[in-house]
């Protein structure tokens, strides 16, 4: 904390941006007009939830590497990077939620979800985003499964005035990357933007690199008066390399290894190769000056060839040095075609919207493990284990006899298909209240189909089905310069899961119920001292219910041919908070942000089921879930050519382990930035940035019922320069 009184005190000389909406190129939370949480334009301040926009642009000033980054500094959320690259494995929590199933992604409003039901934030197209909404908050009603916390939506670029603008960025650890985009005016009815991006990251620990290729291009064309289309394509060639967690003690502590955290402990050389792109098309027809009919489309695909080593809690033996991890490579190939049919009718008190959504996606993929398998006494009762010594880093029992090389495992097909129908009607009950209703029902469906492998599986096939409801209402009093709103929702994810729970040889499913979580909200943005002083401010309490546990079955106690998992529902979880944000502006050019955020969740019912017998964890706090956060944001323009920029991040710990016997975690980063664009330099921008300027050592810590497992370690100061040009 004494870095934070620190920023404080030096913050007095400099101050940054926009409220909940900073880093916005608007000058004002009233002027940023935001479209994910009600679909359609509002300015942010009268929208009744607590939005967060984050621009590209300032991302970039900061230092944006992987993705994750964009949760930086939003009041309510906090993350963890599992093994693999950035933005591989995210655990991203938002006011609460646990694992990686808690929210939405959206691209331009539509779903971009996995097969898994989690985001795929590596397949993101963030050289193509113009900024990011992030919804907290259940949005079901609105857009369907995975809206359970939140959604975030990636807003891409589009064409607006003549201009080209070329970048080249060079940094720390071999960091390049380099831009050219152009926006152009095709006559008086169309635009045209398209962009090339390419980076090469050597990456700051070994088995750290990454290069990626993105192509995008957008175009807008009337037809007619009435009429707009929007058509745009992205591609995206992503190879990046996928270092593995670290190993931890009892304790909590990390372990010396050969190497030290920018260590490679690991078999082979893993890497996640992913090349695809996706196309979409937005036809809006304004049939009269009350009614719109807007219809939207997306095909995306993607192929994938990954191999990663993930962490084995059995294969961990400190009184030999020896870390155990299990070694997976897979190669697979998604297809996801939405389709999304709306009409928004304004007429007098109301603002009404309906529409019809599909989706149907496929998946397949080929699994192959390596590692000493094999429950036998020879073996060691193992599944695929690498031994690696981690005071040398050198893999132990690679001539083990039982030790396999990409043994085939596994060979899936999967058919997905989601349909739903919504309303909402946002109703003028005077010139300061307003009153929202709306609702949404979907239903969804899942067909599994696993191939037969020799000596492996017999194979079999698996279908589920289930529906779900989602209302929500909101109540706002509107006064100059700000509102004050009252808001409930209902979020559910289908809790399909993983593809492999789905292999009825391992897994038992006798039945499918989807997860639900109930949110209540109260809220207030509003601003004073002749608009020097911004607040956006909200309390919630939220109910989850029937979460998706994987227990023991029992019956394979005494059927040795029954399955040996079996998936179960009915947990409880709640989560309570608080999250402040203030934005300070004492004059023309400083700006200063305060977001504060306080989450309070604890399991309400959560019976573990182990081969020992049930333990009752209710009452203990889910692992991964910072309480308290603080982010402070300071700009000042010192001369007209001298623009200076602090960001400080503060997390506090949060628990380890299940049953809460450790914690920690808590981190603290100061990121620094100068911007020079003197007028001689005729549209050239210089940014000079330096990430985690105190070169803090930091983890994120993952861990079991009772023990500790691994910890990823954080980014060490970086430096980067970036020249940017505009004509």
């Amino acid at each position: 904390m004494k870095s934070l009184l620190a920023l404080t005190g030096l913050s007095l000389l400099a101050i940054p941006a926009v409220a909940t909406a900073e880093e916005t190129p608007a000058d004002s939370a009233a002027d940023t007009i935001v479209v994910t949480a009600t679909r359609s334009e509002q300015s942010l301040i009268n929208v009744p939830a607590d939005v967060t926009v984050k621009d590209m642009e300032t991302l970039r000033r900061d230092g944006f590497t992987y993705g994750t980054e964009e949760f930086r500094g939003v009041p309510g959320v906090s993350f963890r990077r599992g093994e693999g690259d950035g933005d591989e494995f995210p655990f991203v929590s938002i006011r609460g939620s646990t694992g990686t199933e808690g929210y939405l992604p959206l691209i331009d409003g539509i779903p971009f979800i996995g097969n898994d039901e989690e985001g795929v934030l590596n397949i993101v197209p963030y050289p193509a985003l113009q900024r990011v909404e992030i919804v907290k908050g259940p949005v079901s009603a609105l857009y369907g499964r995975g809206a359970l916390y939140g959604a975030v939506n990636y807003i891409t670029r589009s064409p607006r005035e003549d201009r080209m603008e070329l970048s080249f960025s060079a940094g720390s650890d071999d960091y390049y990357r380099g831009e050219a985009s152009i926006s152009r005016k095709l006559g008086n009815n169309a635009g045209l933007f398209a962009s090339a991006f390419y980076e090469d990251y050597g990456g700051w620990r070994k088995q750290g690199g990454r290069k990626q290729l993105n192509l995008f291009t957008k175009l807008d064309f009337d037809l007619g008066e009435r009429t707009t289309v929007t058509l745009f394509g992205n591609y995206l060639d992503r190879k990046s390399q996928a270092p593995n967690g670290l190993p931890v003690d009892s304790n909590g502590n990390v372990i010396d290894v050969a190497g030290g955290p920018r260590a490679f402990l690991g078999y082979g050389r893993p890497q996640v190769d992913v090349e695809g792109g996706i196309a979409a098309l937005r036809v809006e027809h304004r049939a009269t000056d009350e009614l719109t009919f807007t219809a939207t489309g997306q095909w995306r695909r993607f192929d994938s060839d990954a191999s990663f080593n993930f962490y084995d809690p059995y294969g961990f033996d400190p009184s030999r040095g020896v870390y155990g991890v299990n070694g997976l490579a897979a190669t697979g190939r998604q297809e996801v075609f939405y389709g999304e049919a709306t009409a928004n009718w304004q007429h007098g008190a109301h603002n009404l919207i309906v529409g019809l959504a599909g989706e149907r996606g496929t998946a397949r993929s080929f699994k192959r493990w390596s590692g000493v398998n094999g429950f036998t006494a020879e073996c060691g009762f193992n599944f695929y284990l690498v031994e690696i010594d981690y005071r040398t880093g050198q893999v132990t029992n690679g001539d083990h006899p039982c030790f396999a090389v990409e043994d085939p495992v596994s060979s899936d097909h999967f058919t997905n298909q989601f349909r739903g129908a919504f309303i909402q009607d946002e109703i003028a009950l005077s010139d300061r209240w307003y009153l929202t209703v709306g609702g949404r029902y979907d239903s969804f469906r899942r067909r599994v189909r696993f191939d037969p492998i020799a000596g492996v599986t017999d194979g079999s096939s698996e279908s589920a089905k289930a529906d779900a409801f989602s209302p929500k209402a909101s109540l706002s009093y509107r006064y100059d310069g700000g509102q004050i709103y009252l808001a409930y929702g209902r979020g559910f994810n289908s809790n399909f899961g993983s593809g492999f729970e789905w292999d009825s040889n391992q897994y038992a499913r006798p039945e499918q119920k989807p997860t639900t979580l109930d949110s209540y909200e109260i809220g207030w943005k509003g601003s004073a001292l002749g608009d020097t002083l911004r607040v956006a401010t909200a309390a919630f309490w939220s109910v989850q219910k029937n979460r998706r546990q994987v227990i023991p079955n029992p019956a394979a106690e005494t059927d040795f041919s029954a399955p040996s998992n079996l998936i179960t529902y009915g947990d409880r979880y709640e989560a309570k908070g608080v999250e402040v944000s203030l934005d300070i502006r004492p004059r023309e050019g400083s700006s200063f942000l305060i977001n504060y955020s306080h989450i309070a969740p604890k399991w309400k019912d959560y019976v573990l089921e182990t081969f020992s017998g049930p333990v009752d964890l209710s009452g203990t706090t889910p692992v991964g879930v910072a309480s308290n956060i603080v982010y402070i944001s300071a700009e000042q323009r010192f001369t007209p050519w001298l623009t200076g920029r602090a960001v400080f991040e503060w997390y506090d710990d949060y628990k380890i382990t299940q049953d809460n016997r450790v914690d920690g975690g808590g981190y603290e980063l100061l990121n620094l930035n100068a911007r020079i664009q003197p007028e001689s330099w005729h549209g050239l921008t210089l940014d000079l940035t330096v990430m985690n300027a105190l070169d803090k050592e930091y983890y994120w810590y993952f861990g079991g019922r009772t023990a500790p497992s691994y910890a990823t370690p954080g980014t060490p100061r970086q430096f980067r320069v970036t020249l940017r040009g505009s004509f």
